[in-house]
């Protein structure tokens, strides 16, 4: 689990926090603005965590729930460390992007299904470049870069002593489908087999041979999160992003990873499949 400050996360926990205590009180956000003395607009914002909490809004929270000055004291700091610029918010990203990779660094577990392509987390650079020159048309050089280089920066959670719980499934297009030269694919292949070697890490190859498989998304990822904040659903495609804690779509989510693993070859299997492929390309 990651120990570093986590603006995402703490963010996030605020909100969890206070939305919580505002339920619980039966107070309403228009209740919540005028305590504030906020839109109510922006109390909603605070309310779902996409907007920071100052200083005084914590204090005029505590009082308004009667917390004590040791909770107060601890709410602050996760104030505090709210207003702080991790990494992922100092380089230009989509905000959709931003929020998952701070999700990625506090998970204590990433399961994830990507149809297309190799998962993120599981690409080297000169996949992670070619794949983006294929996919992404007109896109500039540098912008390449640039993307592939967060992209590599994220993968610094696996090199953690105690990295996250990570489970893939592919579909064999993945493998099939390739990107850049053969030499860029004998690598990826083989990176794949040392990663799955790990313990911390599943992964799993959904084979052509079981033909077509419940889902209607390309990719997907869980979030099994730290800090007692509920779990994560992110979807991801070309057109549009999202991420939800609603409990119903979390666990339709965890419903559908089931499916597929059970349809996806055996970790053992799926190191095969993974090897038959980087053989061929030796012949």
């Amino acid at each position: 689990m990651a120990t570093d400050a986590n603006p995402t996360l703490a963010r996030r926990e605020l909100s969890v926090y206070f939305r919580t205590l505002r339920e619980q009180h039966g107070f309403s956000v228009g209740r919540l603005a005028e305590v504030l003395g906020v839109a109510q607009s922006q109390a909603s914002r605070l309310d779902t965590g996409a907007r920071n909490f100052r200083d005084q809004d914590v204090r005029e929270l505590c009082e308004l729930y009667g917390l004590g000055p040791d909770e107060r004291s601890r709410l602050l700091a996760i104030a505090e460390e709210s207003r702080m610029r991790a990494w992922w918010q100092q380089v230009e990203l989509l905000d959709s992007y931003r929020t998952l990779i701070g999700l990625e660094q506090g998970a204590l577990a990433i399961h994830e299904f990507c149809a297309g392509a190799i998962p993120g987390l599981l690409q080297t650079r000169s996949y992670a470049e070619a794949a983006a020159r294929d996919s992404q048309m007109g896109a500039k050089e540098a912008d390449i870069r640039r993307g592939v280089d967060v992209r590599i920066r994220r993968q610094r959670l696996l090199e953690r002593p105690e990295p996250p719980e990570m489970s893939f499934i592919v579909d064999e297009a993945a493998l099939a489908r390739g990107a850049g030269t053969a030499d860029t694919m004998r690598e990826q292949f083989q990176h794949l087999i040392d990663l799955s070697r790990r313990p911390e890490i599943t992964i799993q190859i959904i084979g052509f041979e079981e033909g077509v498989y419940p889902g209607h998304v390309g990719q997907f990822i869980l979030l099994r999160m730290s800090r007692g904040l509920p779990d994560v659903y992110y979807t991801e495609d070309q057109l549009n992003t999202s991420d939800t804690t609603d409990v119903d779509a979390v666990e339709a989510a965890r419903h559908l990873w089931g499916l597929l693993r059970a349809r996806a070859l055996s970790p053992r299997k799926s190191v095969e499949r993974i090897t038959e492929y980087r053989d061929r390309l030796d012949r």
